[in-house]
């Protein structure tokens, strides 16, 4: 009994310490201050960081096998090394852990583009085909683009407003011929 009531209390202590991001705006923020573009892969990012971790900094998994996983994204121990910086990524496992996640991000973007998403078999499982986050996350203040007018604020509309611009200046290309153009420089 007095084991159980330690391992509780010792696991209040540890998730009090953790940065857990309550929101998934407040995710997007963190992750494009870290440098992931704000591009259709956004939501995916989300999706995987709420997958695979809950959104948490400090997320530390041992797996059966004894492979161990770091960070928000649960990036493998190939990627980094523990005590000093190394593995794939060139960075300590142990700074995967820590409330600033642009190591954990950058690392990320490496293993996507050597692997793609399909490396996590959680996103694989879970988000490979889920379009609700990324829908939401676009509703976030940080991504609503401040020239469109508050009607205009899903994806969709935001879309169709790219297009009928681009039909426009291409019609006004096609009246033109390659002579006025010079003259109207």
């Amino acid at each position: 009994m007095r084991f159980v009531s330690f391992l509780v209390s010792v696991i209040l202590l540890l998730n009090v310490n953790c940065i857990r991001y309550e929101t998934r705006c407040k995710l997007v923020r963190e992750l494009l201050k870290a440098g992931i573009p704000n591009d259709i892969f956004l939501g995916q990012w989300v999706c995987l960081a709420e997958k695979v971790s809950n959104r948490d900094t400090k997320a530390f998994v041992v797996s059966p096998s004894g492979k161990k996983s770091y960070g928000i994204f649960q990036i493998p121990s190939r990627w980094c090394r523990e005590g000093k910086k190394g593995g794939e990524c060139n960075v300590a496992c142990e700074s995967l852990l820590d409330d600033d996640i642009r190591d954990d991000t950058a690392c990320a973007v490496t293993i996507f583009h050597r692997e793609g998403f399909k490396y996590w078999t959680k996103w694989e499982n879970r988000c490979k085909n889920d379009k609700m986050i990324t829908t939401e996350i676009y509703k976030c203040p940080d991504l609503i683009h401040p020239r469109l007018s508050p009607e205009l604020n899903s994806p969709s509309e935001v879309l169709r407003t790219k297009r009928k611009h681009s039909r426009v200046g291409m019609e006004r290309s096609r009246f033109l011929n390659p002579f006025e153009i010079k003259l109207l420089n």
